[in-house]
């Protein structure tokens, strides 16, 4: 079937206006958005991209159905016909609009368009005309956004899970933004082939799919992902829809689970316990269990050497660093990205003191998103500075 249709089981983002939402597509299911309760049946057999205008579903006001257009209609611009000059004198005592909230609910259900409402609604405000000609036009966008009755279907990509998860909760992925995760594959070299190794704490799967989708599909390089817990975070990992065959080059396994067994001689990690030798002279051949088999996977990659080292990790860094630096190939780099500058700093004495790491440097970007209006551009108001990345070369 076509990777590029939309097909029930898939992870597809759903666009309205600026907001996205990461929803799982099941047969027969919902989902709201906002006030909206809407049925998504008629995006399956739909191409990603897709443009649908939600319309009100016979015989329920609250659930939405999709009705796929051929293009996104322009917002009209709604004529001003004056403003004021100041809004001192404006009380917001809830008796501005003449609508009552049946009154609006009905003109929803009635005509699901979102000029048709704002116009009525300004016509029937006692204040509109009164506020300043910034306040109007603040009014409008956001009643614009609030009945905006038009979605898009979208693909998960790296970019657009990246700046979702970053607007939803910064600290579900550690802090890292599209620049952060930029630099990180820039810098550790990702590529179509190798064996590249990964510790994650929390970026709830985005890292992972970074770097997996950065190795492509039909290659033979190996990503040995590394995590804390007994189950890694993988949001991102299962959203991006990736084909089993580039799943299976991703191993998921527990840090100090893949380290005792790598550190565990081989005859002693084979040898079965003495309660099921009988067993197993009998004829009868011992299932190991999965955690185990991709333990033995990640160390084998890992005895013959990792192409990169990246960790992005709540923990102090030395430790892992020691541990895993022993992996790394010569002539790769290392990449150690952390919310906070100081633990980096640590390591940058740690590693100095060390004869095998050279150009080790300490990088972050303090990039800043700008509205830009007529007389009112500056920086957005709630924004972070992201995080720091430490680089650093090992010799051969």
């Amino acid at each position: 079937m076509d990777q590029n249709v939309i097909k029930v089981g898939d992870f597809v983002i759903v666009q309205r206006q600026g907001y996205t939402k990461l929803h799982k597509l099941k047969a027969h299911g919902t989902l709201s958005l906002g006030s909206f309760t809407v049925e998504l049946d008629n995006i399956v057999g739909e191409k990603y991209g897709a443009t649908f205008q939600m319309k009100n579903f016979p015989g329920n006001r609250k659930l939405f159905t999709l009705e796929k257009v051929d293009e996104m209609p322009g917002i009209t611009s709604i004529n001003i016909e004056k403003s004021g000059l100041d809004n001192r004198n404006i009380t917001d005592d809830g008796q501005s609009q003449n609508l009552t909230t049946e009154d609006i609910s009905k003109l929803k259900s009635e005509e699901l368009n979102s000029n048709s409402i704002v116009e009525k609604l300004i016509n029937n405000s006692k204040t509109f005309n009164s506020k300043t000609e910034y306040s109007q036009e603040k009014y409008i966008k956001k009643k614009e956004k609030k009945y905006f009755e038009y979605v898009q279907i979208r693909r998960p990509t790296i970019r657009l899970l990246a700046t979702m998860f970053y607007r939803q909760d910064p600290s579900k992925t550690l802090g890292i933004r599209i620049d952060d995760l930029s630099q990180i594959l820039t810098y550790s070299n990702i590529q179509s082939q190798g064996t590249h190794l990964l510790y994650d704490s929390g970026t709830s799967g985005l890292l992972p799919a970074a770097l997996l989708h950065q190795l492509g599909g039909g290659s033979p390089a190996h990503l040995i992902h590394l995590h804390p817990g007994n189950e890694c975070q993988k949001s991102a990992l299962v959203a991006m829809n990736f084909p089993p065959e580039q799943l299976n080059r991703c191993i998921n396994v527990n840090l100090y689970s893949v380290l005792r067994c790598y550190y565990q001689q081989k005859e002693t990690f084979d040898d079965p316990p003495a309660s099921k030798k009988m067993k197993i002279e009998e004829g009868a051949v011992p299932k190991k269990p999965n955690w185990q088999m991709e333990n033995e996977r990640a160390c084998q990659l890992l005895n013959k050497g990792v192409d990169s080292l990246i960790i992005a990790s709540k923990e102090h860094p030395n430790a892992l660093v020691s541990q895993l630096a022993q992996f790394l190939t010569g002539g790769r780099n290392l990449i150690v990205f952390n919310q906070s500058r100081e633990p980096l700093q640590d390591l940058y004495l740690h590693l100095k003191e060390k004869l095998d790491f050279i150009h080790i440097k300490i990088v972050t970007n303090f990039m800043r998103n700008y509205q830009v209006l007529a007389n009112r551009t500056h920086p957005e108001v709630n924004m972070t500075t992201g995080g720091y990345i430490l680089t650093a070369f090992k010799l051969k």
